[in-house]
């Protein structure tokens, strides 16, 4: 699986607005992102190519006309289909139609349906009937695919608070505390403590405190043996962790670090959609620790350091009073 690039990301919000002026089902945006990562990754303007769909030359439009055309042409295809929401069996003639044109629907139609065998079919008779050597992308499903993380499936058992829910449950996350923000200072990245630690036992439930879309993960490290020296930990990788981007605030990277090696120690892959209050793993002692705990950080960028850090805590705190 490949996740969306930044550079389309940067366009969701934008992408979403164009959906709902076209009324067409929200259940769609990861696939139109992943439509995009594919047609351009969002290195040009007409992130999703859709200038020739207008009978334009190849990259003739910006990026505002692109969005609009590209879910529009998206929109007529499934219309024409009969495909109302993501998760309908016949999606991939839609996608494939994106790609070859609306010509393959009838084709797929009347040849059982969309499949790899019946897509370079259409791809080589449409080859020969034009005289080119090739025609389209017969892999374009499986490309676009690739993109698509789909949405977790973690139990919604996380305490809402306000617009976020707490990353443990209420009672860790008031008297498990053991480290604040700046509660020390980490000399290998030349910054004060820029999250918050909980000294809860591996395999304590964690949730995702916003809705939002995994960015990037790691697992497949194993937990380390409680008590080891500061000096042997600081010498590992991350271990295993999570970072999600809001959906509220594309600028900010949440971040949980530490997950237990366990096969549920993370639930999610690259590319999902998460909601808040969502169990999206569960918390060890893998990467730079030297105990059970669970370390999470929300950083403006992303940027490790005190300075990029968003306290959230004693706002929490309050909400829940």
């Amino acid at each position: 699986m490949m996740s969306v690039p930044q550079a389309v990301l940067e366009y969701e919000d934008d992408i979403e607005a164009e959906m709902e002026s076209q009324n067409l089902d929200e259940s769609f945006l990861p696939v139109l992102l992943a439509v995009a990562s594919q047609e351009s990754g969002g290195t040009v303007p007409d992130i999703f190519q859709s200038s020739e769909s207008l009978g334009l030359p190849p990259n003739s439009i910006g990026t505002e006309d692109s969005i609009e055309q590209g879910v529009s042409y998206f929109k007529d295809l499934t219309d024409e289909v009969g495909v109302e929401n993501a998760s309908d069996e016949n999606l991939n003639i839609v996608l494939q139609a994106y790609n070859f044109g609306e010509g393959f629907i009838s084709y797929a139609q009347e040849n059982g349906g969309y499949s790899q065998e019946v897509a370079e079919d259409f791809s080589d008779l449409m080859a020969e009937e034009i005289g080119w050597s090739s025609y389209g992308d017969s892999n374009y499903v499986s490309n676009v695919n690739q993109y698509i993380g789909g949405t977790a499936q973690g139990e919604v058992n996380g305490e809402i608070v306000g617009d976020m829910a707490l990353p443990l449950s209420r009672d860790a996350f008031l008297n498990d505390l053991s480290c604040d923000i700046g509660c020390y200072y980490d000399a290998s990245a030349g910054s004060p403590h820029p999250g918050y630690d909980w000294s809860v036992p591996i395999g304590t439930p964690v949730f995702s405190m916003v809705d939002g879309t995994v960015i990037e993960l790691s697992e497949g490290s194993p937990d380390n043996p409680r008590g080891i020296p500061l000096s042997q930990a600081l010498s590992m990788d991350l271990g295993n962790y999570i970072r999600i981007i809001p959906d509220n605030n594309k600028g900010v990277v949440l971040s949980y670090f530490h997950m237990t090696g366990a096969d549920n120690g993370v639930m999610v892959d690259e590319g999902m959609k998460v909601e808040k209050g969502q169990t999206i793993g569960h918390s060890g002692n893998s990467g730079k620790s030297t105990g059970d705990h669970l370390h999470v950080e929300m950083l403006v960028g992303g940027n490790y350091h005190i300075d990029s850090a968003i306290k959230f805590y004693d706002d929490m705190v309050d909400g829940l009073d």
